[in-house]
């Protein structure tokens, strides 16, 4: 079984092989790391905010219009 950095490294060099360097780089442009700190904001969010949410989402669940996801399970306590 090969480790997952062989099977990236094995990845990038099929990548710079069969599309050629110009498409390579057109294909890695979106995957950039991004700038921002996810866990910071998701911390900053504050308790109102998801209480906010959920309300939001019962409201809309009472009214018939968050229906349930096909051959999901309802699990009522």
């Amino acid at each position: 079984m090969s480790t997952l950095l062989q099977i990236n490294q094995k990845a990038q060099r099929l990548l710079r092989s069969e599309p050629g360097p110009v498409d390579d780089v057109r294909y890695q442009q979106p995957f950039t790391a991004g700038t921002g700190d996810d866990t910071a904001e998701r911390q900053a969010t504050t308790p109102m905010e998801i209480g906010s949410i959920a309300g939001r989402v019962a409201a809309l669940k009472g009214a018939g219009l968050l229906p349930a996801p096909p051959k999901a399970k309802i699990i009522r306590k």
